[in-house]
């Protein structure tokens, strides 16, 4: 096997290679708090605008698990939702997890998503407190007790996966693969 070219061209394109940064959230609530998430299973906060970075991944946190979405708590300052996936290794575990503290300690919050439904997104209602909404591999999950427990969200929507989600006044907007967008 040649590293490249030859009948055998060897794929050097995996996260030990390129460790990329994800996600990028900026706090809308604090002044100079930026979250990234990697695609090597990183989590890193800075609380001066970029000046000095702290390493938070959760250490509850399966090694290399692409960190999809970061989302900042609007009523804890402090406060964010990371969700992470492993489905490239097979594993189809929806790793949701929560944060009061900048990152020092994290709980898994995923009672009640299924293994399967593995969650591509979280993101906390803006205006009603505690109401957490997932974007999973299989549609939509909500949360009204700040993710202890999580229900299907269905309504309409076929199963189908949910990309991305965002609260917009009243509506909850979906982005789905191969369906277009929701709107709730």
């Amino acid at each position: 096997i040649k590293s490249s070219g030859g009948p055998i061209t060897q794929d050097n394109t995996g996260a030990e290679y390129y460790a990329n940064i994800f996600v990028i959230t900026e706090s809308p609530y604090t002044k100079d708090e930026i979250w990234t998430g990697s695609d090597d299973g990183l989590i890193h906060v800075t609380i001066d605008g970029g000046k000095n970075w702290k390493n938070v991944t959760p250490s509850i946190s399966p090694k290399l698990n692409m960190w999809n979405s970061i989302d900042i708590n609007p009523f804890v300052k402090g406060g964010a939702y990371a969700v992470a996936t492993s489905y490239k290794f097979g594993d189809y575990t929806p790793y949701v997890y929560r944060t009061i503290d900048y990152g020092k300690t994290w709980t898994k919050i995923d009672n009640g998503i299924p293994v399967g439904a593995f969650t591509r997104v979280l993101r906390e209602d803006p205006v009603r407190k505690e109401i957490l909404y997932a974007g999973t591999e299989t549609g939509v999950y909500i949360s009204w007790n700040g993710g202890k427990d999580w229900s299907p969200f269905r309504l309409n929507l076929p199963v189908t996966p949910v990309q991305d989600l965002k609260v917009k006044g009243d509506n909850l907007i979906a982005a789905t693969s191969g369906r277009a967008i929701w709107i709730l």
